[in-house]
């Protein structure tokens, strides 16, 4: 074999190798780069809990409210650890009349209730009591709606159920005083709900009148 022939031979040998090895490498690489993509997969980005401030790991109940307290006035708590401003009923009654009456004379006394509160009241009932001495003429409901009862001792019992926020029922009862005798007696009110209520300071009113 001529040296000519043997330089060829080993140039091929010597590209083949290269070739060979270029190879090898770039399969390493692309291995390499599949283990690497692999193990990111794992770690692609934080957990839920570690996103979120407040440690909020998938319970909507925590994070939002127990670690916050939620307070905006939407009703109950989100996840039941806020205390939000509470919407509550308030029912409250307020009554007008004579402060003075002659005997005989016949006069009207007004008495109003109303729902103070931010919450429907249900179930709402009033009781309204004649003045000692007055003689009950009659009564009509002028605003608002009510069943009304006319009890054998006097009373006028109203029963007007669901009272919703700001709404007002408004009774007027109308008498005539005695033809003798004097002193002060007195209208009394008197107000319920079976809903929780603010307060009961203004559940009753009472309005004194003078007889000459």
């Amino acid at each position: 074999m001529s040296l000519r022939t043997n330089t060829r031979l080993r140039a091929r040998r010597t590209t083949v190798a290269a070739l060979l090895l270029t190879g090898t490498v770039t399969a390493t690489l692309a291995v390499a780069g599949s283990a690497s993509a692999a193990s990111g997969d794992d770690h692609a980005g934080p957990r839920s809990g570690a996103a979120y401030v407040g440690g909020y790991d998938g319970d909507y109940g925590k994070g939002w409210t127990d670690n916050y307290r939620y307070d905006k006035d939407y009703g109950k708590p989100w996840g039941g650890g806020a205390s939000d401003k509470q919407r509550l009923a308030d029912v409250a009654v307020t009554a007008s009349g004579p402060r003075h009456l002659d005997h005989n004379q016949e006069q009207r006394w007004v008495v109003e209730f109303t729902n103070k509160g931010s919450a429907t009241a249900k179930n709402v009932r009033s009781s309204t009591t004649m003045p000692a001495g007055i003689t009950y003429l009659a009564h009509r409901i002028s605003q608002g709606h009510a069943s009304e009862t006319l009890t054998s001792d006097g009373r006028i019992v109203l029963a007007i159920g669901d009272l919703a926020p700001g709404r007002t029922v408004r009774l007027e009862v109308a008498g005539r005083a005695p033809s003798y005798g004097g002193g002060t007696v007195h209208l009394s009110n008197s107000v319920t709900t079976s809903s929780q209520e603010r307060g009961t300071g203004n559940n009753s009113a009472v309005v004194h009148t003078c007889i000459a």
